[in-house]
């Protein structure tokens, strides 16, 4: 559960935060980045996860009002469209995961090697209300954004996910 809680946290920093400006405007302000072939731990936005062997849904998958149910292997966590479709909309890793970037991004890495490997049109974002630090590329072409929640200049979260309007939590 507290896995799932953390997951959930993160997705929703990656969606809706508070600041003076919100996440959403400080992603569309970035120049864009192409993250058209980037998977976290081989799995990439848009495929399917039926393909994907040893994922187990979460047992609080129905609790909650939103379009996607979340699935772990116990590295990575997913995000898939509950429309029956079995689209993956966001990867994540947290925690203890294994999971790495198509650069070999993975938890741990320094801000610097995430600079050094995407590039420096990232945007970087505090929520003040869960203290929470990420930098992020998106890739405004193919709606989507890879993101890194950070602390003490170590990547201690990241996610790939579509950018806009694909995860939706009421």
């Amino acid at each position: 559960m507290k896995k799932l809680l953390a997951l959930c946290l993160f997705f929703l920093l990656t969606l809706s935060a508070c600041s003076s400006q919100t996440l959403e405007q400080t992603m569309k302000e970035v120049d864009s980045t192409n993250l058209s072939d980037e998977p976290i731990g081989g799995l990439k936005v848009g495929t399917f996860l039926r393909e994907e062997p040893g994922f187990k849904g979460y047992e609080s998958n129905g609790e909650y009002n939103r379009n996607y149910n979340q699935y772990t292997n116990g590295e990575l966590d997913v995000s898939v469209d509950k429309e029956g479709t079995d689209e993956i909309l966001a990867v994540g890793v947290i925690e203890s995961g294994t999971g790495s970037t198509t650069v070999h991004i993975v938890l741990g890495s320094t801000l610097d090697e995430v600079t050094s490997a995407y590039g420096e049109d990232y945007f970087s974002y505090t929520d003040s209300n869960q203290g929470m630090q990420e930098i992020g590329y998106v890739d405004h072409e193919n709606n989507l954004l890879l993101s890194f929640v950070h602390v003490d200049n170590k990547v201690t979260g990241m996610s790939l996910g579509y950018a806009f309007d694909r995860l939706i939590w009421e």
